[in-house]
Formats: structure tokens, C-alpha cells, sequence
């Protein structure tokens, strides 16, 4: 058995439902007998529900949130002019920067004791841009700095919450590993700028990616190859119950997508092909699992189509939801959309459902072609095209014959390449290649 080491994880927010995939690393990580503690910027609303695993693991205690106005660390909102005030979106009230300012002082003292030359950099607009001039790296820094804690190495998940905490490599002397999902490496670049991580990949000690996609899109952002590692975001097989698809006489043919309520996700075209195949007849239902923005606008399409009895929106679901409606399934659908170029890093959801043994569809979108064994284990199909998403989907109502061969070869696809085990201690080797380089380049520097 490896060593037993101490991570640090840091995150945007802890715990978030639609980040399971996380859960599952730490978790994963605790399991090999590593000690993990995690560092969130901010709370979630409580609004959601939460996995059941963060309370079996007791996770909110291992948890530390950064503690500061919602100006400078929940908006990111600059305290420039002095002489103005700062008003959050939607607030009846605002703060003038000035009293912002003497808020902080504290901090800034603390700060200024502990480590001088970090401090000057995190109030510097040049090393952290609007982090700087919102004081949010200021209140990080602070937060870090009164810890007590060694670590022998740190982890952050999305390329911004990256951005947020590198200054941690060197306050505590450790290894910084940055992994990259989705929408840090397409959205946030387009409204950034492409350079937005130019500072984040000289600190970084590795970056890890979730696709050959995603490696790509990353390195066109700058990242030096010879800094990326593979590493798939993982599940567990054996907590994925492996079914053969039959369907019961006057049985509708159920089709199951996850995502949330966003554009990018490509329901509407999904909605869209359920709508031609039910005029055409077909006696078929549609549940959808995810929240979001587009909720109103997804339930008026179902209207508009006169889908009420036959699309269900279900809301955000934990495991045990999820795993119900996927039990009952006959087929997976993920429809995702290129939205003025942002594009998906893997679609987690799509290997879950081939667990199952559920057929899958999937657009040519982003890493969804590398998610699945393609006219094995499901079909890909053009990206908002809802007339040949409905004619697969069709294929697969009138030819209940090859569903069990292609569950059979999507649990055996995701058991080869996506096992969680598998991957945490292929992540863990990462980390001891991190601490092993990091160590001789402190002997050579004499230190």
C-alpha cells in the first residue's frame, strides 16, 4: 500500500450535487488512506439536496470556507474608486469601498505579518487582475495563512478556482496539481480572454485533464504539454446494479437524460425528437434529471409540443433518484450543443448509464465521442439535430434485439477505462510524482 498522504482540495463551492464526480475522488482518496481537507470558496445555498456520502464521510468537518463579505469574495467586486460605493447585483443597498476598505484591514495586518512578499502580489492587479482590486485574494490569504496544517500536496478543481488559491503553493510549500472539466477551459476563456491562466501555468506543478478534448483545448490556452496528465473522471462500477433491457407489452419506451437546465445541454433538441416520434405514433416518455435557468423555458417547449404526459422535468436528483430512473430506462440520451464554442470536457452521466447496460446516444459534441464505444455501445449523432436523433432513437424502439448486446459492451467499456479505483490510484501516483519532483527542485535550489 502507497504511503498515507495529506491533500488539500480546493473548490468553488462544497458540497454541489452536479459536482458527484468530485465527491467521488475525495471519497476515493479516503478510501486509500490518505487524509483530505477541503478548502471551498464559498457555501452553497442549501437550497439542493446533498449526497448521501458527504455525511457518511463526514465531509463538512474536513471542510474550511473562505469567511469574508459577499463583495469581495462571492461578486469579485473592485473597492475602485475609493471615494464610490459597491452595489451587488439586485441589492437595495450598497457599501461604500471606503468602509470596505477598513474592513479588510485586519486582514491586511495579518497578512503583512505572516508572509510580506505574498501579500504584496495578492493586492497586486498585475499577479491576480480583479481578484486583487475585489480583495478576494487578500481574504484567501488570510484564511490560508492562519492555518496550521502541512500538506504534502494541493489540488484544486477548475482552472478559476486555480487561479484563486495558487498563491498556496508557496505559502505552504506544496505541489500544486489544477484539473481541468469543462466550461473553465471553453466559457470562461471566451469572456477572459485566452491568457486568463497564463500566471496559473507557470505556478502549477501538473494539470490533469478528463479527455484528449480536453487536452487540446487547454494546451490552445498555453498550458505546456510536458505539464498534462490524463486522468478521466471516474465512478464506481460496482455501486451500478448491470441490467438487461426488456420492455413489457404497452410499455412505453423510456428514454433518461442528465444534465442541468442550461443551453449547452441540448434538451430542447432531445424534447424536440421525443415530440416526432410521438406524432408518428411511437408510445415513448422522456424524464429529464437537472435544474437550471432554462426550467421555464424547457416546460413551456413541452407545452408548445403538447408533450405534458409524456416529458417529466424531475428536478436535481441525488444517487439514489438517479439510479431509480436509470434502472428503468431503456435509453440514454445526451444532447449536447456547441454554444458560440463552448464545448463539454466528458459527460460523466453518459458512463453511468452504460454501467447499467443502458444503449446510449450522445451528439458529436466536445469528449462525448470518447465516452462511449461508438456503434457498440451507442450511436452518435450531429449536434442539434433533433429529426436524427429521433430516427436513432427509433432504431433502437424497433429493434429491441441488439439492446443487450450493447449494454453487455458499454459496462465492459466503462469497466476498462472509467473505474474509479483505477483512476485514484492512478491519481495518487500523480501526486507522488508531483512531491518527488517538488523535493529535488527544493535540494537543488539549496533549500
Amino acid at each position: 500500500m502507497a504511503r498515507s498522504l495529506r491533500i488539500a482540495i480546493f473548490l468553488g463551492s462544497f458540497p454541489v450535487v452536479s459536482e458527484t464526480f468530485i465527491l467521488r475522488q475525495i471519497t476515493g482518496l479516503i478510501d486509500l488512506g490518505h487524509s483530505v481537507d477541503i478548502f471551498a470558496n464559498s457555501r452553497p445555498d442549501g437550497s439542493g439536496p446533498v449526497q448521501p456520502e458527504v455525511g457518511q464521510y463526514r465531509l463538512l468537518e474536513r471542510t474550511t470556507y473562505i469567511e469574508g463579505p459577499a463583495e469581495a469574495l462571492d461578486w469579485e467586486m473592485p473597492i475602485f474608486p475609493i471615494t464610490g460605493r459597491t452595489w451587488i447585483p439586485g441589492s437595495e443597498t450598497s457599501s461604500l469601498n471606503i468602509v470596505r476598505i477598513a474592513q479588510a484591514l485586519p486582514k491586511l495586518a495579518l497578512c503583512l505579518i505572516k508572509n510580506f512578499p505574498l501579500t504584496l502580489r495578492a493586492l497586486s492587479s498585475a499577479e491576480y487582475g480583479y481578484q486583487a482590486e475585489s480583495l478576494s485574494t487578500l481574504y484567501r490569504l488570510a484564511h490560508l495563512g492562519s492555518v496550521r496544517a502541512r500538506y504534502d500536496v494541493l489540488h484544486a478543481h477548475f482552472g478559476p478556482v486555480g487561479n484563486s488559491f495558487r498563491f498556496a503553493r508557496e505559502l505552504w510549500g506544496a505541489p500544486l496539481c489544477v484539473s481541468f472539466h469543462g466550461y473553465d477551459f471553453s466559457t470562461l476563456p471566451r469572456q477572459e480572454g485566452k491568457g486568463m491562466y497564463e500566471k496559473l501555468f507557470q505556478t502549477a506543478d501538473a494539470v490533469t485533464v478528463n479527455s484528449q478534448f480536453t487536452r487540446q483545448e487547454v494546451e490552445k490556452l498555453g498550458c505546456p504539454p510536458g505539464l498534462i496528465d490524463l486522468l478521466r473522471v471516474g465512478l464506481d462500477p460496482g455501486r451500478f446494479r448491470f441490467k438487461e433491457r426488456s420492455r413489457k407489452p404497452e410499455e412505453p419506451f423510456r428514454v433518461l437524460t442528465v444534465g442541468r437546465l442550461v443551453p449547452i445541454k441540448g434538451h430542447a433538441y432531445v424534447i424536440q425528437a421525443v415530440g416526432r416520434l410521438k406524432e408518428q405514433g411511437t408510445g415513448i416518455c422522456l424524464d429529464i434529471v437537472g435544474d437550471g435557468p432554462e426550467k421555464d423555458a424547457l416546460s413551456n417547449l413541452i407545452r408548445e409540443l403538447k408533450l405534458e404526459d409524456a416529458v417529466v422535468l424531475h428536478g436535481s436528483q441525488t444517487g439514489p433518484g438517479i439510479e431509480q430512473l436509470l434502472d428503468r430506462a431503456h435509453l440514454f440520451v445526451l444532447g449536447s450543443v456547441n454554444i458560440e464554442g463552448d464545448q463539454e470536457g466528458q459527460g460523466l452521466a453518459l458512463q453511468e448509464a452504460q454501467a447499467t447496460g443502458l444503449p446510449v446516444i450522445a451528439t458529436n459534441h466536445g469528449a462525448l465521442p470518447e465516452g462511449l464505444a461508438a456503434g457498440d455501445s451507442g450511436f452518435l449523432v450531429p449536434e442539434g439535430d433533433a429529426g436524427c436523433l429521433a430516427e436513432r432513437i427509433n432504431y433502437l424502439v424497433t429493434h429491441p434485439e441488439v439492446w443487450s448486446s450493447m449494454g453487455r459492451k458499454g459496462r465492459e467499456f466503462v469497466e476498462k477505462n472509467f473505474d474509479i479505483h483505477k483512476l485514484n490510484h492512478k491519481l495518487s501516483a500523480i501526486y507522488e510524482k508531483l512531491i518527488e519532483r517538488h523535493f529535488e527542485t527544493k535540494l537543488r535550489a539549496g533549500r
